[in-house]
C-alpha cells in the first residue's frame, strides 16, 4: 500500500513539472511578444537599415562562382591533362607570373582562385578497355565493396575513363578564362603530332571499312544475278551456296557499319587533344554567410537582444548576490 502510494506521489510530481513548464514556455512566449511590442520601432530600423546596408556591402564583395567543364582527353592524355591542371593550380596559388603569363593567364586578374579535375566514373568503360580474365580487373572487382571511392577514383584508372570532370573556381565569370584552359591543355606538341597521326590512320581506318563494305556487298549482288529465275525475276534463290558463310559475311557487314558509326563520331572530336563536350557556364556559389541582405539585420536584431538578455542576467545575478550578504 505504502508502495503504491509513493508512486501516485511521484507521478503526481512528474506532471507538476510538466505543468510547470508548459506554463514556463507561456510566459517565455508572453515576454518575447511584449518585448517585439514594446521595441518595435528600434526591431523595425536594425531590420530595414541592415537589409539595406547588408544589400550595398554585398554589391562592394566579388561573389565566388564555378563552372564545370565536361571534357574527353584523346590520344592516351589523360596523364598529362592530370599533372597540367595540377601544375597550373599550383602557380595560381604561388603567384608565379611569369608562368602564367607564358600560358596566357592574366594573374591579376584573378582569372581562377581553384582549377581541380576528376574522373566521370564508368565501370562499363573499364570493363571495355580489360580482358575478362585481366588479373587487374579482378582485383578491380574484388575491391568495389570496400574500396569503392577509393579505387575506382585512383591514378592507376584515369586513362580508362572517356570523360573527366574539370571545376573553375573564380571571382570573374568570364567565358575566355574557358578557351585558355583549353587552349594551354591543347597546347602539348608532342600529343598534338599524335594527334594528327591517329586521325590520319582512323580515316584511313573508316576507309578500309567502306571498301570491305563494297566487298560485301558485291559478293551478294553477283550471288543475286547468278540465281534469278527467268519465271519470277522479282525472286531470288541461292543455290549451291553455304548459308553459315553468308551468314557471317551480313554479321562482318554489321559490325563494320557499326565501327565506321563510332570512328566517325570520334572523328568529331578529335580535332583537339583536350575536347570539349558541354557548354560550361558561370554560376554564383556560397553559403548563407554569403547573403549580406539577410545575415546583417539578422545580426543586428541578435545583438539588440542579446544586450537585453546580459542586462536581465547581471540584474538577477546582483539580486542574488545582494540577498546572499
Amino acid at each position: 500500500m505504502a508502495q503504491n502510494n509513493q508512486e501516485e506521489v511521484d507521478l503526481f510530481l512528474v506532471f507538476d513539472k510538466i505543468k510547470k513548464g508548459y506554463h514556463n514556455f507561456l510566459a517565455s512566449i508572453y515576454k518575447a511578444i511584449q518585448f517585439i511590442i514594446k521595441h518595435w520601432i528600434i526591431l523595425l530600423i536594425l531590420i530595414v537599415g541592415g537589409y539595406f546596408a547588408g544589400y550595398f556591402w554585398q554589391k562592394t564583395i566579388k561573389e565566388t562562382k564555378e563552372t564545370t567543364l565536361i571534357v574527353q582527353n584523346n590520344f592516351n592524355s589523360s596523364s598529362y591533362v592530370y599533372q597540367a591542371i595540377k601544375l597550373l593550380n599550383t602557380k595560381y596559388q604561388q603567384g608565379d607570373v611569369n608562368f602564367l603569363n607564358k600560358n596566357g593567364f592574366n594573374y591579376d586578374d584573378a582569372e581562377i582562385n581553384e582549377i581541380t579535375i576528376e574522373p566521370i566514373v564508368n565501370i562499363i568503360d573499364l570493363l571495355e578497355m580489360h580482358e575478362t580474365n585481366d588479373r587487374n580487373l579482378d582485383a578491380f572487382i574484388s575491391n568495389i565493396e570496400v574500396e569503392d571511392e577509393d579505387l575506382l577514383v585512383s591514378e592507376a584508372f584515369y586513362p580508362e575513363y572517356t570523360y573527366h570532370r574539370i571545376i573553375v573556381t573564380t571571382q570573374e565569370s568570364n567565358p575566355e578564362t574557358i578557351h585558355k584552359i583549353l587552349n594551354y591543355l591543347n597546347s602539348n606538341p608532342l600529343l598534338n603530332k599524335i594527334k594528327t597521326v591517329v586521325v590520319d590512320e582512323t580515316k584511313l581506318h573508316v576507309e578500309h571499312n567502306n571498301t570491305s563494305i563494297e566487298n560485301i556487298d558485291a559478293v551478294f549482288e553477283a550471288i543475286s544475278e547468278k540465281n534469278e529465275t527467268v519465271g519470277n525475276a522479282s525472286q531470288v534463290f541461292v543455290k549451291n551456296q553455304d548459308n553459315s558463310d553468308l551468314h557471317q559475311l551480313l554479321e562482318r557487314k554489321k559490325e563494320l557499319i557499326d565501327e565506321n558509326e563510332v570512328l566517325k563520331t570520334e572523328l568529331l572530336k578529335y580535332d583537339k587533344v583536350v575536347s570539349l563536350i558541354n557548354t560550361p557556364e558561370f554560376y554564383a556559389i556560397g553559403s548563407f554567410t554569403n547573403n549580406k541582405k539577410i545575415l546583417l539585420p539578422l545580426t543586428l536584431v541578435f545583438i539588440y537582444i542579446m544586450i537585453f538578455v546580459v542586462r536581465s542576467f547581471y540584474t538577477a545575478g546582483k539580486k542574488y548576490a545582494n540577498e546572499e550578504s
